[in-house]
């Protein structure tokens, strides 16, 4: 009998180890199922991260749209950022510890961020734009524009060719030390009619005039998201090419929102012509010629167009009028218009900074009239590289010489050759008014075309002084478009490295930039303007700039 317990005894164990084990499986199955990577718990804290980043998602995007009807396209501030994210905290959308994390601790780079990850979401509460790895606003593609860039050997790739990668698209890359820089890479882009395109991405600059002996002053510069409005250093500006200038008249040469870049025309503008024979498109080859009202003075129709192309005539023997109306019928898509001497302005600084040529000056395009420095049939951009903003493919051609650039800027000091040449058919005219009006840099500006100070005798001088005695006397004004701060006198080459300074007065009321094939090599480059009647000329062109915010 006792040992028939014992049997029993023993069996009863084995059993109890058995069950034990059965029941620690079960257990793990259990907890696996609960808690792994696929487990229930995990799903329904990965469902409940997705509902409310949803929700959130949802919220702001709904806040974006009533925020930019009721601000009638104002930018986005901090504060506004901050009473949604508060607003998110008491309807229990977001924690307090995220609050935290959106709204940082008021430093730029956490500033420019403006985001929150729940779950596997990224949800943005402005800054769209902003590349956080490369510390800069990537650029803004609308329909009809893809990237493109050059390899190493120079030969050109498009997104979606084989060979193209996304990573190496831009770089906009700082130069370490003194001389000059060709890494940097800019973003270009390619329209679907060929044309190239530059992104000049938003920054504030820091400009410190040049010393004795110097041929140029240094510029420095911050790139900055669309939620920075205000430099945090006195040193420091947020250039106006990008600023919303609705409040005070665009005095600048501001746009009506803040924007995180514009496209600028990697060549000068020129005309291309339908050839009905074959079905065509083909370039208009402009010739010097005695004849200079009637060659190049057209409009756009549907058989001529203006393009940014290398290898082309500059579209001259145009008037600033007619420049202005193709500039603007370009493509109102994107908001298509003659660059202004602000805008040059923002690619003349960043070519100068850390980030372009670093103080090294353009080679002048001085061989001819054709885009790109491409002075016979067969070379390439790639021959003519000094001559680009980077000192690589990736710049902007034809800035220092080519031909003169007409940009939308006039003193109003009511001379003829405001209304004789100036006058345009589109909605928004270059020339407000054509009576001389001393104040009419204060009210008459628009955001495609800038108004100057006319001094009481309308001299070079005087309009020089009246200038430069209202930049003096009115804060934040007179600066940005390389006038003022970049040279020192009236007339003659008191630039930096020496370029053109030319104040417009009496018969010569607009603005060009750049210098010609033609002119001494001293006086043309990223610094030079010039004064100018307006009329058609062989030595004048122009230049397109698209906004795609």
């Amino acid at each position: 009998m006792k040992e028939k317990l014992k049997k029993n005894a023993g069996i009863t164990l084995i059993a109890l180890v058995l069950t034990i084990i059965v029941l620690l499986i079960l257990a793990g199955v259990s907890i696996a199922t609960l808690t792994g990577e696929n487990g229930i718990l995990t799903r329904a804290s990965k469902a409940t991260d997705e509902t409310r980043a949803a929700s959130v998602e949802e919220a702001v995007n709904l806040w974006k749209i009533d925020n930019e009807s009721n601000n009638y396209g104002s930018s986005t501030t901090t504060q506004d950022i901050k009473e949604l994210v508060e607003d998110l905290v008491s309807q229990k959308l977001l924690t307090e510890d995220e609050k935290d994390e959106i709204l940082g601790n008021a430093s730029k780079d956490i500033e420019a961020s403006y985001q929150i990850k729940i779950g596997e979401r990224t949800i943005k509460f402005a800054n769209e734009n902003w590349d956080g790895e490369k510390k800069i606003n990537e650029p803004v593609l609308k329909a009809g524009m893809t990237p493109v860039y050059w390899k190493e050997d120079g030969t050109e790739v498009k997104q979606g060719e084989e060979g193209f990668e996304d990573s190496k698209w831009y770089d906009y890359k700082a130069a370490e030390g003194e001389g000059d820089n060709t890494e940097s890479k800019w973003a270009n882009a390619m329209t679907e009619d060929g044309s190239y395109w530059v992104w000049i991405p938003r920054y504030e600059y820091k400009l410190t005039q040049k010393t004795e002996g110097a041929d140029a002053g240094k510029i420095e510069v911050k790139f900055i998201p669309t939620t920075v409005t205000e430099a945090d250093t006195t040193d420091y500006k947020v250039h106006p090419a990008f600023k919303n200038g609705s409040s005070n008249n665009y005095k600048n040469g501001e746009w009506d929102s803040e924007i995180s870049g514009i496209w600028v025309a990697k060549y000068e503008m020129g005309m291309e012509k339908w050839n009905e024979e074959e079905s065509e498109w083909k370039p208009e080859q402009l010739k010097s010629s005695n004849n200079e009202d009637t060659i190049g003075d057209l409009a756009t129709t549907s058989t001529i167009r203006a393009v940014s192309k290398p290898g082309i005539s500059s579209w001259r023997f145009i008037s600033i009028g007619k420049s202005y109306d193709n500039s603007y019928n370009y493509d109102r898509s994107k908001e298509s218009h003659l660059m202004k001497n602000s805008e040059w302005g923002a690619v003349a600084y960043l070519t100068h900074s850390q980030y372009g040529r670093n103080g090294t000056e353009i080679t002048m395009q001085n061989k001819s009239i054709i885009t790109g420095g491409l002075a016979k049939e067969g070379t390439t951009i790639t021959t003519n590289k000094a001559q680009s903003t980077t000192g690589n493919e990736s710049g902007v051609y034809d800035i220092s010489g080519g031909v003169w650039e007409r940009v939308a800027g006039y003193i109003t000091n009511g001379h003829e050759n405001l209304k004789t040449y100036g006058s345009t058919t589109v909605s928004f005219p270059l020339v407000a008014t054509f009576t001389k009006d001393t104040e009419g840099y204060k009210t008459l500006s628009t955001k495609y075309s800038t108004v100057y100070p006319v001094g009481t005798s309308d001299t070079r001088e005087d309009n020089r002084t009246a200038y430069s005695n209202a930049s003096t006397s009115e804060p934040n004004y007179g600066y940005g478009d390389a006038i003022l701060e970049t040279s020192t006198g009236y007339e003659d080459s008191t630039g930096w490295f020496g370029d053109c300074s030319k104040t417009g007065h009496t018969a010569a009321p607009f603005f060009a930039r750049g210098g010609d094939c033609g002119s001494l090599a001293d006086i043309t480059g990223a610094f030079s303007f010039d004064s100018s009647g307006g009329k058609s000329s062989y030595i004048y062109g122009f230049r397109v700039v698209l906004m795609c915010d």
